[in-house]
């Protein structure tokens, strides 16, 4: 199941409450996406700060250069190295269904917790490494925002999601997404 149709609320008979549901689950998942982004952004800031503290600053192109290539080579369509753990089903069962969209968006803003199915993701690692926190944050709140963006169309468009599921559309959006961070990180 997808994580549009698990967090997609079921369709109520009274009027225009489906709407109102769609754009409460959106803004829940998106407060999550951000916050997680946003962690991740602060860690790998602390993380880029010991190193420059330790002296190391020249050293910093060493895990860019790394998630730079981990993104070229998820491009490529390789594996890459990354968890296969994915929200458990009994979380839609137990969890309030305020907090489920909020809980998933925080676990897939932070990154490394998931699959990792975007190529921007890398990019923006890397954009932490070189350059300073606010413009690093800047990006994490921009992949935040990118992955609410396509949670949002997917939520409303059910058909979508027999597409995505394809190889070679995944595909052309990991390349797409990754060819789009890069271009704003790094211009």
């Amino acid at each position: 199941m997808s994580m549009a149709a698990a967090l997609r609320p079921a369709s109520p008979t009274v009027s225009g409450a489906a709407a109102r549901s769609v754009q409460r689950v959106t803004l829940l998942h998106a407060s999550g996406l951000v916050c997680g982004a946003l962690i991740m952004g602060l860690l790998l800031a602390l993380a880029r700060a010991l190193m420059i503290g330790a002296g190391l600053r020249p050293l910093l192109v060493i895990p860019a250069g790394i998630t730079l290539a981990v993104a070229v080579l998820q491009c490529a369509g390789l594996p890459i190295p990354q968890s296969s753990w994915q929200v458990p089903e009994y979380w839609r069962r137990s969890l309030d269904a305020g907090i489920l969209p909020v809980a998933y968006g925080a676990i897939l803003g932070f990154g490394v917790f998931t699959a990792v199915v975007v190529g921007a993701f890398w990019v923006f690692v890397a954009a932490s490494f070189l350059y300073s926190p606010p413009v690093a944050l800047i990006g994490w709140l921009a992949y935040a925002c990118g992955r609410t963006a396509g949670f949002s169309f997917a939520l409303r468009r059910r058909q979508l999601e027999r597409i995505f599921l394809s190889a070679r559309t995944r595909m052309g959006l990991v390349v797409g997404s990754t060819l789009i961070a890069a271009l704003v990180v790094f211009t």
